[in-house]
């Protein structure tokens, strides 16, 4: 709120001013970080699916489903083996919360998806 006092109206001009002014201040870095190669694991596979989903667990003692995370699901094919990997990373953090090893052609990988749209 502006004063009518014409001393404050000095001081909040001043004020004003100060700020937009460049003091040449230059502040070097106190730790030289260098560039670090960071690696996934997924360089050797290809995605077959990429979707973002919900994933939950059973907590049998309150009989109940809780939630695990909610982030990026992804079917990865490794390009010798042939076998299919399900990883999911959350969305903020990219910790994995799901990673599943299985083929495709074997009778005992099973994927299922619950959709909703709500």
């Amino acid at each position: 709120m502006a004063s009518t006092d014409p001393e404050h109206r000095e001081d909040e001009e001043a004020a004003a001013a100060g700020e937009d002014e460049d003091t040449g201040a230059q502040v070097a870095p106190i730790v030289k970080l260098e560039e670090v190669a960071v690696t996934t694991g997924e360089e050797e596979e290809d995605p077959i699916l990429d979707l973002k989903a919900k994933l939950y667990r059973f907590d049998k003692d309150g009989n109940q489903w809780k939630e695990r995370g909610v982030g990026t699901v992804k079917l990865l094919k490794h390009k010798e083996s042939g076998r299919v990997r399900l990883v999911m990373r959350q969305s903020k953090t990219l910790k994995i919360c799901a990673n599943h090893l299985g083929s495709i052609s074997t009778p005992n990988f099973r994927v299922c998806f619950c959709f909703s749209n709500r």
